[in-house]
């Protein structure tokens, strides 16, 4: 260690009279002989070393401190305190190599930083080949699209039940985030559907876009699955069609469905909000996926209006449909008139010939519209 005395008294002598090359300089020389002999020193001699870098880095220039903390990020005896004061610098240039692999890091100072520092530093932790629970709750709770995403994709991160059931329900509204989630082992069948069920319509449609073919399988299955719930539900009184009892059952269920679906398209839950369409309309759940994704909003209107649907939910409805299609500053007021004007009557003709043909062009819309 002779020579790390002598650099220690360069160290000193450059702090009372030095430049910032000269200094910079001296890190350089200390750093390689820290590098060459890492493997076989003593904690106590890694120790040496770490209060003299320590003593360096608030007095160099940033691009060698960034070098430093490249050169130390992943070595299992790297020196802690250095690493400790690396990992909190606000220059991510600085933190973020030694936040993403450094191993002598502790839970305590990885929750610090996450707890205190920018997007770019949670990242950078949410990276990392490990991330405990703990960790990842702040990270969930503070992150933006891209740490949540990055911490969804990292297979070594584990979520504690409180930080998982927060990742999904920001993953409903995040295509990026829900896309991530649903590649992970842990999630269990009962989240998917959860998910799956009151994601977004820009979501539903990323998942269903997914090039896996096992993920749009899921997804399908669960928007089926959901759809044919709605319908056996508001299906129940078809054996007692004809009797008065009967009649007031079938009014109460689509009663209760229209405020199902209401609830549904106000709370952006597209999928669900699609399967009571469905069920309301009596057509089948691929049409009225169709409906949602049209560039024409006349004939989602239309099934609206014979199902007896008021402004408010119809309004969420096209809302849903434009943000399906990331129309994001689209405006649903222009279509009130259209709408109030739109005879329920006409509206359900439209609907038995859809029954029956499965589609219609413009031109036959209109032409029953008119009759």
């Amino acid at each position: 260690m002779s020579g790390v005395q002598s650099l220690i008294d360069e160290v000193e002598a450059s702090f009372r009279s030095g430049t910032a090359s000269s200094r910079a300089e001296v890190l350089r020389r200390i750093t390689d002989l820290f590098l060459a002999g890492v493997d076989t020193f003593e904690a106590q001699q890694v120790g040496v070393f770490d209060d003299v870098l320590c003593g360096l880095i608030d007095k160099i220039e940033r691009e060698a401190v960034a070098k430093l903390s490249r050169d130390i990020a992943e070595l299992p005896k790297a020196p802690c305190m250095l690493s400790g004061r690396l990992s909190r610098h606000d220059d991510i240039a600085i933190a973020g190599p030694v936040l993403r692999n450094s191993v002598v890091l502790s839970e305590n100072d990885l929750v610090e930083v996450a707890q205190s520092k920018s997007q770019l530093h949670l990242e950078a932790i949410a990276n990392r080949s490990q991330v405990s629970e703990r960790v990842s709750d702040i990270l969930i709770d503070r992150g933006n699209s891209i740490v949540l995403t990055t911490v969804a994709g990292n297979t070594g991160a584990r979520f504690s039940t409180r930080g998982y059931n927060s990742l999904l329900g920001k993953a409903q509204s995040d295509a990026n985030v829900a896309s991530a989630v649903v590649g992970r082992s842990d999630l269990s069948p009962e989240m998917f559907r959860k998910l799956v069920a009151q994601a977004s319509a820009t979501v539903q449609q990323r998942l269903l876009a997914s090039t896996d073919p096992r993920t749009r399988e899921q997804v399908r299955g669960v928007i089926e699955s959901i759809a044919l719930a709605i319908s056996r539900n508001g299906d129940r009184s078809v054996a007692m069609r004809g009797s008065h009892a009967g009649s007031q059952l079938k009014a109460i269920d689509k009663g209760k469905l229209r405020a199902e679906l209401a609830g549904y398209a106000a709370g952006g839950r597209s999928g669900e909000a699609a399967t009571a369409l469905a069920a309301l309309s009596e057509l089948s759940i691929d049409t009225i996926r169709q409906l949602l994704t049209r560039q024409d909003y006349e004939l989602l209107l239309i099934v609206c209006k014979a199902c007896g649907l008021g402004w408010e939910p119809v309004r969420a409805m096209l809302v849903l449909a434009a943000q399906s299609r990331d129309e994001f500053s689209f405006n649903s007021a222009g279509y009130l008139d259209e709408y109030t004007k739109l005879s329920r009557e006409s509206a359900e003709r439209v609907i038995r010939f859809l029954k029956v043909r499965k589609a219609a062009s413009g031109a036959e819309i209109k032409k029953m519209m008119a009759g």
